[in-house]
């Protein structure tokens, strides 16, 4: 969270590749604690990585969680710094995170096409500030039954 106490809000997509499987998603959401590959680029022209961002993400950042466009699963709260220390070996970082709210549908998402959509290929984008009141229609109200109003007081 910023200092104003503004929330930050961040979609964190584990993948689908061969290298991060259905069963570690479930593993991870059960474990509490998210994956990002170290060797994950920048999004077009940005000027840091979705890896470094990850990483410097503030502990009381939220994340909805994704697996591809398979689903959305939860949104969650960063409780903790990365670690460069995980069971998959030198090519993942992680952090721990405590559940907000389950997804009320785990379906892929059809609605409207952003960065930070489960249908766009990126794995930690931040939802940006003059795009809030979409994502709390896309996201926040369809999938978790919450109003950004909810996030400020």
């Amino acid at each position: 969270m910023t200092k104003n106490l503004k929330p930050i809000f961040w979609k964190l997509s584990q993948g689908t590749s061969v290298d991060f499987t259905f069963e570690d998603m479930i593993s991870s959401i059960d474990e509490k604690l998210v994956y990002v590959h170290r060797q994950t680029g920048a999004k077009g022209t940005s000027s840091t990585t979705q890896v470094e961002d990850f990483v410097s993400a503030a502990i009381g950042d939220y994340f909805y969680l994704t697996h591809g466009n398979n689903g959305i699963y939860l949104l969650g709260q960063f409780t903790g710094p990365v670690n460069y220390f995980t069971k998959f070996e030198d090519d993942w970082m992680e952090r721990p995170f405590r559940l907000i709210r389950k997804s009320l549908k785990i379906s892929p998402y059809k609605g409207q096409r952003k960065w930070w959509t489960p249908t766009e290929p990126s794995t930690f984008i931040q939802i940006p500030e003059d795009e809030e009141e979409l994502f709390e229609e896309l996201i926040l109200k369809p999938y978790f039954d919450l109003s950004l109003e909810r996030f400020r007081h």
